[in-house]
């Protein structure tokens, strides 16, 4: 079906160039009317509009077919999002200046005239504008791609989408965070995706009173993982203490699946976090129940 919408689109793109080089002759459409002159005029505009946005659209449909083709690719990656912004944006310069020849008006001449007008409007969208020239900038550096697990400044999910003026980020509740192309330039990024290591990490603060030891902690997590053993590289458990205050520890519990898998990394991350409240909850009964040192005689209340 769409191999016959592009062959019409062709036939239509070939109608439409034979009438703007005056090879197919329609006047007969207007030759009675007084207004022939401006039919003619705008015969010829609506032709060359047509066959600008015609032709853009069929180097962005060459252009796309050649790049999938080359490098197997089915869905959108970072190129062919770039390359739909490249589209839409070409798309509303034509658009504008069509519209404005139209109605005789010379598109030159008009910007000229309110370039003062436009730097104006330029200052006062100064953010909209950085905006897109990052997005374009994010699209084709390959830093960042669809579909890739990041965390951008406090934020953590998967990468759905870029566009021009923001990054679509889904985080594991599923929760869409519209993150500014701005803040992304200014803020600390991890690619989780680009690592050698598919490493999984969870990321968690525990009171030191809730803490036997390091490695029966490990242990009790490693146990409560113990149905998904087939799916998890067994020498991958690793319990890293990140940091260590005065009343809490920083830590990771981290794991390498064997495949890389969004939905059964949610999985266990929530069976991991559901193990680690319960260890706190079961430290903090115990914590409860030792008695509070006695004040000593001569000795006053701090």
């Amino acid at each position: 079906m769409k191999y016959l919408i592009l062959l019409f689109k062709l036939f239509v793109f070939a109608i439409l160039v034979l009438i703007r080089l005056n090879e197919l002759d329609v006047t007969w459409l207007y030759a009675r009317s007084k207004y022939h002159t401006s039919f003619d005029y705008y015969k010829d505009t609506l032709a060359s509009l047509a066959i600008f946005l015609m032709f853009l659209d069929f180097v962005q449909v060459i252009v796309t077919w050649f790049y999938r083709r080359r490098h197997n690719i089915r869905g959108d990656d970072n190129y062919i999002v770039g390359l739909g912004h490249i589209y839409s944006l070409l798309l509303a310069v034509g658009l504008i200046v069509g519209i404005l020849s139209l109605f005789q008006i010379d598109s030159r001449q008009l910007f000229t005239s309110l370039s003062i007008i436009f730097a104006g409007l330029a200052l006062l969208t100064k953010d909209y504008i950085s905006n897109m020239i990052n997005g374009m900038i994010i699209t084709f550096s390959g830093q960042l791609s669809i579909g890739d697990n990041v965390r951008i400044g406090g934020h953590r999910g998967k990468i759905t989408d870029i566009t021009l003026q923001n990054i679509h980020l889904l985080n594991d509740d599923d929760d869409m965070i519209f993150i500014p192309n701005n803040l992304l330039l200014t803020s600390e990024v991890v690619n989780y995706t680009r690592r050698e290591v598919k490493r999984t990490s969870i990321e968690f603060d525990i009171d030191l009173r809730h803490l036997i030891t390091v490695e029966d902690l490990e242990k009790s997590l490693v146990e409560v993982l113990s149905p998904f053993q087939d799916l998890i590289q067994p020498e991958s458990y690793y319990l890293r203490v990140a940091d260590v205050r005065k009343d809490f520890v920083s830590m990771k519990f981290q794991y390498i699946l064997n495949e890389p898998n969004k939905d059964l990394e949610r999985l266990i991350r929530r069976k991991a976090i559901r193990r680690l409240v319960e260890i706190i909850a079961d430290r903090e009964k115990i914590a409860d129940q030792i008695p509070e040192l006695p004040n000593l005689p001569g000795h006053a209340d701090i």
